[in-house]
């Protein structure tokens, strides 16, 4: 077995909305634990939350956080004074959150998103490709400006990654702040966010970009294809939970929907990459066991490249559901939804680091391991 030797630690951040105050509590924990994130990358909500860390000193982190989700919160409903009987005790709830939903689709959030207008509900009008949603994010790229140190983010103490869809291409384009040919800025954010048709396509040089998350909602490849290819310590926090109950009503079937759709396939994808990472790594073992004149050839030595010494631990985080949540639960910025996502991502980081399985030595031919919170992916 070998010793580990970790050479980068890396948060990779999923989208999911108002979900993403669970990613908020997981980076508590592990700052508390005092483990820091030399790279984040992340998709959508996902962005916003790695941005406000990489703009931030680590110090200040936790305060930027603090402040952008308590920005977005959507005042509570006032509660009812007198106690509730059936039938209504049942229903109220879900009376409550249906009118906090039509709320937020009618009015937007506070530093986040407002409506354009009746015009943008005219779904044959021809308008601007910046138009083309339903709200407008400027409330967000002002937030942005005033909590997030975009010299900092250019300065490339921590790198930081953003994934964004080529409208026009239907490419994934990766926005990354080590890249000299780019400055990343608020709009960088806003693309990476810009989830249709709620949100419009947002124009950056010669092209327009939509939402990463309608290509590819948990970009670990962003990290696994990086050619610089460290032994790397990666906390991928997802928001969606590929595997939960089968619905039994039309409401669970929306939700489950969303569920399947943002999880992206990602147990499947971490077992393939689990495979490619330890073939690349059994490449590099055999290469090893050649004599130096095999070594040498040149068709065998182009073989060899394709191998990888670099060890991959991968701990993934996914969020569960909470009881009485709907498919609209991405936009339930309600105070008491968004306290309890950043609790149990809180509660979750911290069993994790109780538990530190990456700290176990890895066998030789181990390119890479995954450590599951939620559930095993089988």
């Amino acid at each position: 077995m070998a010793n580990r030797r970790l050479a980068q630690t890396v948060f990779v951040f999923q989208g999911g909305g108002a979900l993403g105050a669970y990613q908020a509590g997981v980076a508590e924990a592990l700052g508390a634990a005092g483990i820091a994130p030399d790279w984040l990358v992340g998709t959508s909500i996902g962005a916003i939350n790695a941005t406000l860390m990489a703009g931030n000193p680590p110090g200040d982190r936790l305060a930027a956080l603090r402040e952008f989700w308590s920005r977005v919160t959507r005042p509570a409903l006032p509660e009812v004074g007198l106690p509730l009987t059936p039938p209504l005790a049942s229903v109220w709830p879900q009376g409550l959150q249906a009118w906090s939903t039509w709320q937020t689709l009618m009015g937007g959030i506070p530093g986040f998103f407002r409506p354009r207008g009746p015009r943008a509900w005219d779904l044959n009008r021809r308008m601007p490709l910046a138009e083309l949603g339903f709200y407008d994010t400027a409330p967000l790229a002002d937030t942005l400006r005033e909590l997030v140190d975009f010299d900092r983010i250019a300065a490339a103490e921590t790198r930081l990654t953003l994934c964004a869809v080529d409208v026009a291409a239907g490419r994934m384009r990766r926005f990354d702040n080590r890249d000299p040919s780019q400055r990343l800025g608020p709009e960088h954010v806003l693309a990476s966010g810009a989830l249709p048709p709620g949100f419009a396509p947002v124009p950056i040089g010669d092209a327009a970009y939509w939402d990463g998350g309608i290509y590819s909602n948990t970009p670990l490849d962003v990290v696994l294809g990086d050619g610089e290819r460290r032994d790397t310590l990666c906390f991928m926090v997802d928001l969606w939970d590929a595997r939960e109950a089968a619905p039994q009503t039309m409401a669970q079937a929306l939700k489950r929907l969303k569920d399947i759709q943002y999880a992206s396939r990602m147990c499947e994808q971490l077992d393939e990459h689990q495979k490619l990472q330890n073939l690349r790594r059994a490449v590099r073992l055999l290469g090893r066991r050649l004599d130096a004149r095999s070594a040498a050839d040149p068709a065998i030595k182009a073989l060899l490249a394709q191998g990888c010494d670099a060890r991959f631990d991968v701990v993934h985080l996914v969020m569960q559901s909470q009881p009485g949540e709907d498919s609209w639960r991405d936009i339930d910025f309600t105070p008491q939804r968004l306290q309890s996502r950043w609790a149990a991502g809180l509660a979750d980081a911290g069993r994790l680091l109780a538990e530190a399985p990456w700290r176990q030595p890895l066998e030789d031919d181990t390119g890479m391991r995954v450590h599951t919170l939620a559930r095993d992916c089988d």
